[in-house]
């Protein structure tokens, strides 16, 4: 397999997984973004400037982990926001990653939160996998 098509098959296994998670919890989106604000890949239905709330994303997680360091060395574990039509629940991945969940009235929030470390793990294998692959 050429270089450009395993990246491009990482790619399209990080999707799956990130579409897995928005069906299987019955999600309005995820988004799976750097904490400096550039996105990765998403999967979101609302109509919204995705890039700017990746950016304004990643600034809520930066803070929240310095005040998390500030506060004896504590680690941040997820933030969650509850606006009037849905609630976002942003997790932390790596040190320069994180996924971002469009929570509904109707969203399945318990089932993927019980297996969110798991998809995770998985997530973050295959962009390691790319980035090593884009290195060679």
């Amino acid at each position: 397999m050429s270089k450009e098509s395993s990246e491009q098959q990482r790619d399209k296994d990080i999707q799956q997984i990130i579409d897995e998670i928005k069906k299987k919890g019955n999600l309005n989106g995820v988004i799976f973004s750097y904490k400096e604000g550039r996105m990765i890949t998403e999967n979101l239905e609302a109509p919204l400037d995705k890039s700017v709330f990746s950016s304004m994303f990643a600034s809520v997680l930066e803070s929240a982990s310095s005040l998390g360091k500030s506060s004896g060395g504590l680690k941040l574990k997820k933030i969650i926001t509850e606006l009037i039509s849905q609630t976002i629940i942003i997790i932390e991945c790596t040190d320069k990653t994180f996924l971002a969940l469009f929570v509904n009235e109707n969203s399945e929030t318990k089932k993927i939160l019980n297996d969110i470390d798991s998809y995770i793990r998985k997530i973050i294998l295959l962009f390691e996998q790319r980035k090593k692959e884009k290195r060679d």
